[in-house]
This record gives structure tokens, C-alpha cells and sequence, in this order.
């Protein structure tokens, strides 16, 4: 019997019948996934579902080969699968830590990269992308027949790089998109089956193997996993599939004679890389944390339009389906119907994203577009500021001291300044600046401060009381201030040469003006 036959097979009962224990286990030590506003679950679940997966995947690949009822095949086992391998028991080692003890967030990513960087080490580098002779086939005959095949896009020095973020990347968003039952395991099952079969197609056999072995255990896993979930995957199963996955998908693509090698990786993990991607894009826009959670994710986004947890899952699951077949079958059509497919493919994808409400093209690109103006906005000031610094030093009373800060108020949006206090001689002096014309102040909220400014009397502090216009947002209040106060913390009136301060006659009032 064929070990492509029996290999799944035994993997798939090997995790059937360990799952309960490792729950079982999981539960009586309190390893269990507590609810929470981010989680759709109201009831703990038991983790370590991620360490039946890889002890029946482990164990289907150490014991069926030695099975009297099987037919080995010819496998040479290369040393980047031993790579990927090795890989994916450091995540499996990494996630089962923070299942039951936590680990921070750059712990685990430090892992990471080292196991990324052990796969890069043995061999595999994604150093460009062979572009094929398109062929002129069915449906698509009417696009010609034209010669593409000595086209080649080389990465050059970034394909290492690019490596690494592929590998890390697509590591993490098989972990995030694990917020439904069933959902990343039934993914996982489809991105093993799909990329095994181009590994297969390019010769790599052993990667193959290693990826029908993975799909059995998950398959096995899986009808403990589904709604309502009895065990999840936690970050030892999510972290360790994803990265074998991620890795083979390197494996197959660095060395890919056609599109298919790229194209069958990128769509059979298409859902859980553009979850990933449009969730760190509106973080962007909205000034948050990369790291920083939401329940904007997609199959967030189908529970709150009442899908429900089974019919999201199954909508997701279906659509990678799909979307992955149509890339597949036409692999065995020709790069032309390669590119098609995967163009065709990417738009579905992302109109299932849009529909769902994960991403929104117009708002997002109106917000796009405020970042961007913002980001100009505080770069204009902050060259703006940073050469009035130089003006400072050039002043030499407490006129032309109290002008570039009034310019500098000017710049930053401030509709009024003033300051008080005495000079040598005791006698008072009050500035007070705002805009030359009210019109130009901006329109919005006003937000009043008091800014200490240091004297050239030792010890003695004076207070400069300012009113900030902005808008309804706090961080352009907190952009300007953030601007203001160290302009003025090192540009004070000790840095006035002696006698230009206190013993100087100075006006009772400075004129009002920009």
C-alpha cells in the first residue's frame, strides 16, 4: 500500500485518538483558553489541541514508513525539510509556553526569526520569480501565444530578507486568524493539501510527504475542534502549523520552475495573509499599535453581520476552497491561466473582505489620505521649529526672545500667549501675543496650558499661560505641545546673555502680531 495512502491516514487516527487525552490533561491542569471580549467563546476551552496535532504528525512520520503494509517511495530527505522540521518543533515549543506559562510578544518573535533564519540557512531563499512560456489553451486562446520564458524578477540581496517576512509573516497570520472554531484548522487542512501538491509537482518529495502527514493530524484534530469547540489549537498547534506550512511554501517557491510554485502557496493561504495585512493597514490609519488587538478581523466581522460560528467558518472555508482550486486547476493550464486565475482569485478574495466589512475601501483611503496630510502637517512643523531653535540662539533681550516664540506659536496653531514677572529693578511685565488677524487662528477646540519657562535667576521659574486651537483629535493637540514644550525647555531666557533680561527697559506689553 502506498505511504502517499497510509501516511495521512494513520496521522488522522493517530490525533482522533489523542486529542481527548491531551484536553483531558489540559483541563485538569487549568490550561484552558478563559473568555473575553475579544473571544467569541462564553465557556474556558482546554488548549494543547496543537500538541495532539504534532505528536500524531511526529509519530505518523517516525512509525508508518516501518509499517510491513507499506510501499516506500524513493525520499530523499534534504536538509531543508529537516530545517522546517526542527522550525516547527521550536514553535510548537515556543507556543505551548504561552499556552500554559505566557510569554511575551518579542520572546516569541525572537524565536521566530531564529527559526526562520535556521529554514534560510539550509538553503531556502525566495531570490526572484520565474515568469514561463504562457500557453494559448482553451478559454484563454484569445490572449496569444507570446514568449515570456526567459523573463525572470530577481530580488537579488532582499530574497533573504524577503524570506524571513514571508515565513514570520505568514506564521503569525495563520495565529490570528484562529478566533473561530475550526476555522484555522480547516485552513490548514486546505493550504497542506494545496501546496503539497506542487511540492510534489516540483520533486520536492519529502516536503510533500511532510505536509499529507500535517493534513491527516489536523484532519484528526479537527472534529474535536468544531462548534461548539472542546479543544482549540492554542499557539503551540497555530504556531508550529503555520510556520511548516509558511516554510514549505518558501521551500516549493525558491525553487519554482513556473507561477505555480508562487501562486498556489499565496492563495491557499490568501484569507489568513489579507486578514493580516488589511488589520496592521488600519491599525496604521488609526495611529494604533501594530501589536494592538481588534474584533475587526473578518471572521469577526461575519459574526457581527449573524453568520453565526458555523456559517462563518464554512463561508471562509468554502471560499478558500474555491479560490485555491481555481488556482490549482490551472496550473496544469499554462502561466497564462496562472495569472488569471490568480488575479481572479486575489479580487474574490478581497471582495469577500470588503462585503464583510474587514476592509473599507473608501473610508480607508479617506483615512489613508489624513494620515498622509497629517504626516506632512508635522514634518512642516517640526522643520519649522527646529529652525527657529537657531534663532534663538541669536537673541539678545527678551523682544526679540518673546517674538520667535510667538512665531513659533504662530506655526504650531496657538491662539494666545502670555507671560508675567518682574524685572531687576522689581518692576512688572506682562507679554502677551495672539494672531495679528483672528481669522487666521484655527477654527475648533481650544485647550489652555500653563508652560514652565526657566529664568536666569538661579532656581527661579517663570509660567508662560498659552490656549492651543485644534481640532476634535488629541493627538494634534499632543503633537503640538509635544513640539512646544521642549522648544521652550531648551530655549529659556537663561540662555540671554547677562543684563539682557532683568536690567533691560522692556515694554509693558509686546505688540500683538505673527
Amino acid at each position: 500500500m502506498s505511504l502517499l495512502l497510509v501516511l495521512p491516514i494513520c496521522a488522522f487516527l493517530a490525533a482522533l485518538l489523542i486529542t481527548p487525552i491531551t484536553s483531558s490533561i489540559a483541563r485538569r491542569n487549568g490550561w484552558v483558553d478563559q473568555p473575553g471580549l475579544r473571544k467569541v467563546h462564553r465557556e474556558p476551552v482546554a488548549y494543547l489541541g496543537g500538541a495532539a496535532v504534532m505528536a500524531a504528525f511526529v509519530l505518523s512520520l517516525v512509525a508508518v514508513p516501518w509499517l510491513p503494509v507499506v510501499r516506500t517511495l524513493d525520499i530523499p530527505l534534504d536538509r531543508q525539510v529537516v530545517a522546517i522540521l526542527a522550525g516547527g518543533l521550536m514553535m510548537f515549543a515556543v507556543g505551548l509556553r504561552d499556552d500554559i506559562l505566557r510569554m511575551g510578544a518579542m520572546a516569541k518573535l525572537f524565536v521566530q526569526l531564529a527559526a526562520a533564519g535556521l529554514v534560510v540557512l539550509s538553503g531556502v531563499s525566495i531570490d526572484g520569480i520565474w515568469l514561463a512560456r504562457p500557453e494559448s489553451i482553451g478559454i484563454l486562446s484569445f490572449l496569444g501565444d507570446y514568449d515570456m520564458g526567459g523573463t525572470r524578477i530577481d530580488f537579488g540581496v532582499f530574497g533573504v530578507p524577503l524570506t524571513i517576512i514571508w515565513i514570520v509573516g505568514a506564521t503569525n497570520a495563520l495565529n490570528i486568524i484562529d478566533g473561530l472554531d475550526s476555522l484555522a484548522s480547516g485552513l490548514s487542512v486546505i493550504a497542506c493539501g494545496a501546496i503539497s501538491w506542487i511540492a510534489f509537482q516540483e520533486g520536492h518529495v519529502a516536503a510533500g510527504l511532510m505536509l499529507i502527514a500535517l493534513m491527516g493530524s489536523i484532519g484528526g484534530f479537527m472534529p474535536h475542534n468544531l462548534h461548539p469547540a472542546r479543544v482549540f489549537l492554542g499557539d503551540a498547534g497555530s504556531l508550529s502549523i503555520g510556520f511548516m506550512l509558511s516554510s514549505s511554501a518558501a521551500l516549493v517557491a525558491s525553487g519554482a520552475s513556473s507561477l505555480s510554485g508562487f501562486t498556489i502557496p499565496l492563495i491557499a493561504l490568501g484569507i489568513p495573509i489579507l486578514d493580516t495585512t488589511f488589520a496592521m493597514a488600519r491599525r496604521f490609519i488609526e495611529g494604533r499599535s501594530m501589536m494592538s488587538a481588534d474584533r475587526n478581523h473578518i471572521h469577526h466581522r461575519l459574526i457581527k453581520l449573524g453568520f453565526g460560528q458555523r456559517r462563518a467558518v464554512a463561508t471562509l472555508v468554502g471560499t478558500s476552497v474555491a479560490a485555491t482550486s481555481a488556482v490549482v486547476l490551472a496550473a496544469t493550464m499554462g502561466d497564462t491561466a496562472q495569472l488569471v486565475a490568480l488575479a481572479v482569485a486575489l479580487l474574490g478574495l478581497c471582495l469577500l473582505f470588503s462585503a464583510s466589512g474587514a476592509i473599507r475601501i473608501k473610508e480607508s483611503m479617506d483615512a489613508f489620505r489624513q494620515v498622509a496630510s497629517s504626516a506632512r502637517a508635522v514634518s512642516d512643523e517640526k522643520h519649522a521649529v527646529d529652525e527657529l531653535s537657531l534663532a534663538f540662539r541669536e537673541a539678545t533681550s527678551l523682544e526679540e526672545w518673546w517674538r520667535v516664540v510667538t512665531k513659533a506659536g504662530h506655526i504650531l496653531g496657538f491662539s494666545e500667549l502670555t507671560m508675567e514677572g518682574q524685572r531687576r529693578d522689581g518692576s512688572p511685565f506682562q507679554l502677551r501675543w495672539e494672531p495679528a488677524d483672528v481669522g487666521d487662528a484655527p477654527a475648533g477646540f481650544v485647550t489652555r496650558i500653563e508652560i514652565p519657562v526657566n529664568d536666569r535667576r538661579e532656581g527661579s521659574v517663570l509660567v508662560l499661560k498659552a490656549a492651543v486651537s485644534h481640532d476634535s483629535s488629541t493627538a494634534t493637540l499632543g503633537r503640538r505641545l509635544a513640539l512646544f514644550h521642549p522648544f521652550l525647555s531648551f530655549n529659556g531666557l537663561e540662555r540671554l546673555k547677562e543684563g539682557s533680561v532683568r536690567g533691560e527697559e522692556t515694554p509693558v506689553s509686546a505688540a500683538p502680531g505673527a
